[in-house]
């Protein structure tokens, strides 16, 4: 083989393993949707409680909601704020070791101390609703749910 018919292999070679690559990191990427709403009125225009993404005990008052879903498996990770009181009547509250924490940090608005079971999660309130689990830190009125 001449030198310039290896050098043609190996540059062809490289695109092709360059393209499969870029391939597998987009398709990756694409059984994830992230969305963000200004409260709950545009959550709700935008029809994210029919398709089942946001927890059905998500008040009126909520304001900068935050979801992250796979497609694939129907997993998703929420965070929201309220205002005044919050309705929790409808889970059932856990202690830190009955909860099940979310494996990994996928977005940076969701707090690495919520992924980690060893770890101090002070000021944050345990519960099981539905098929998802929530912690609630009342002190600073931001909710966190993940199923």
């Amino acid at each position: 083989m001449t030198e310039r018919k290896k050098n043609l292999l190996i540059w062809t070679l490289l695109i092709i393993a360059s393209a499969v690559s870029a391939w597998f990191i987009v398709a990756g990427k694409m059984a994830y949707m992230e969305r963000e709403f200004v409260d709950f009125g545009a959550a709700k225009a935008a029809g994210e409680f029919e398709k089942g993404w946001l927890p059905g005990f998500l008040p009126s008052s909520a304001t900068a909601i935050k979801a992250i879903n796979n497609t694939d498996n129907k997993s998703a990770l929420v965070s929201f704020s309220y205002a005044g009181d919050l309705d929790m009547s409808g889970c059932k509250e856990l202690s830190l070791l009955e909860a099940t924490l979310p494996a990994e940090r996928i977005v940076l608005w969701w707090p690495e101390e919520l992924t980690k079971k060893g770890t101090q999660q002070a000021g944050y309130a345990f519960f099981k609703c539905g098929d998802g689990q929530a912690a609630v830190n009342a002190g600073k009125k931001e909710v966190y749910f993940w199923k």
